[in-house]
């Protein structure tokens, strides 16, 4: 008997690694992928807008990269949805499929110089069908894993997610890099900033693979055998604004922030560094890959230590850290490189622990058959309002006063996402399967002191 349970929990264990893996790559290509643009955002607007100013052409590059973010809310209604009625392993095989091939695509794009106006407007295509791909990709691989993690392991099995995002991002430096170093100034702008575009070809592969070994969680299959008895089928999006219009809410309020502090960092910094700070493109992204590198270990330390305390407290600090770094760090951007590696590092250890706290709240806020679809729009809302206006609107605001405008611009909405974490947030919690008004939670436990329900 003793043998059996054995092997029932290494099978369970071994169920939850293939799952987290096959999360954590999908994040780890989307922010590979997304990153790449906003390091190379100088080269791509000389590429693609040559006809106008330099700040100009950045402006249009960034116009084309925020722009595209309108896509993500259609793509999250689509892949919620799909995701919702037909299944999250699908949902996220289709997104992996439509971001690594439009990634992959940018890299062959032909120029200005070669086809004219149609150059950028296949550029735009190409972010188009990033972003709607985007849109069913983050929120779902919250979904994914932290639908299948006991309560009190959400923390721990989430933090590889974010780690991944982490990795997606250096990973995108690092190869920016090692082009910088093997090609010349001339080389880099003619072929060489392609290259890293090129490679998401393979890691979609390696994405497929891994998810096409997939099964359901228990809760989805359960959820779908408890519409199946009911005589009429809802439709996700339209049970989620009849039942969870708050909550969708409060998960737009968190995630503006996130997706605001995250797209300053790899959207807008290396830009600030190399065209207001006069730094070199390599030493640019040497530093930020440094704070990444630095960041990695305090940044999945701090995501395990969330399952010890409540998930309010731990929303509240990072609101709160934002909030008392983000002047500091704009000031000691301005001092140096050290000045500007403490200040990325200390922004990168504050941030992506605040992503963790929106894929608790994914699974937290929202009951099991409408979850994809209420977590996916209004995620995906957040990040096209202020996620993806942040590299455009810091750099107008640096352009047009200085970067320290950027700083109270974060300020103000750490200030309001403090709020978002202490009176919107719930703490942690098992949802129920079916979202129904009279369904009471499966599992709708008691809060231990420290906030986490008792498994």
């Amino acid at each position: 008997m003793s043998t059996t349970v054995s092997l029932d929990e290494r099978q369970l264990r071994r169920s939850r690694v293939e799952v987290t893996r096959a999360g954590a790559i999908g994040n780890f290509i989307e922010f590979f992928d997304f990153s790449l643009y906003g390091f190379f955002a100088v080269m791509i607007s000389q590429q693609f807008f040559p006809t106008i100013s330099p700040v100009a052409a950045l402006l249009a590059t960034f116009a084309v990269y925020g722009g595209a973010f309108v896509m993500r809310p259609v793509g999250a209604i689509v892949f919620g949805h799909v995701a919702d009625r037909v299944g999250r392993r699908r949902a996220l095989i289709l997104a992996i499929i439509l971001m690594s091939l439009s990634t992959t695509l940018i890299g062959v794009l032909p120029t200005y110089a070669q086809i004219g106006v149609v150059a950028p407007a296949l550029l735009s295509l190409c972010r188009l069908t990033q972003a709607f791909s985007a849109g069913g990709e983050q929120s779902n691989s919250y979904v994914l894993v932290l639908e299948q993690s006991p309560v009190k392991q959400r923390g721990r099995h989430g933090s590889w997610l974010v780690v991944a995002v982490m990795g997606g991002v250096v990973s995108g430096i690092l190869l920016s890099l090692l082009m910088e170093a093997l090609t010349t100034a001339d080389q880099m702008t003619a072929w060489g900033w392609r290259v890293p575009f090129l490679v998401a070809a393979p890691l979609g592969l390696l994405g497929l693979y891994l998810r096409l070994k997939l099964q359901e969680s228990d809760v989805f299959k359960a959820a779908v055998a408890e519409v199946s008895k009911s005589e009429e089928r809802h439709v996700p999006l339209v049970q989620a604004f009849r039942t969870v219009k708050k909550e969708m809410l409060v998960l737009f309020g968190w995630v503006a922030l996130v997706s605001l502090c995250g797209y300053i960092l790899i959207g807008f910094m290396v830009t600030l560094l190399v065209q207001f700070e006069g730094y070199e493109m390599s030493s640019a992204l040497g530093i930020m890959a440094l704070g990444f590198l630095l960041g990695i270990p305090a940044v999945m330390g701090i995501c395990r230590w969330s399952d010890r305390v409540s998930r309010k407290t731990f929303a509240g600090l990072n609101a709160a850290a934002l909030v008392i770094w983000a002047v500091p760090a704009f000031l000691l951007i301005g001092q140096g490189p050290v000045g500007a590696t403490v200040a990325i590092t200390g922004w990168i250890i504050i941030m992506y622990p605040m992503n963790l706290v929106a894929g608790f709240a994914v699974v937290e806020l929202f009951r099991v058959d409408v979850r994809a679809t209420a977590s996916a729009l209004p995620y995906q809302l957040a990040f096209a309002v202020f996620g993806g206006s942040a590299p455009y609107v810091a750099t107008w605001l640096t352009a047009s006063f200085s970067s320290m405008a950027v700083a109270y611009y974060v300020t103000i909405i750490a200030i309001i996402g403090i709020g978002v974490a202490l009176f919107g947030l719930p703490n942690a919690r098992e949802m129920a399967v079916v979202s129904t008004d009279t369904n009471k939670n499966l599992e709708d436990e008691p809060a231990d002191p420290k906030g986490a329900s008792v498994s």
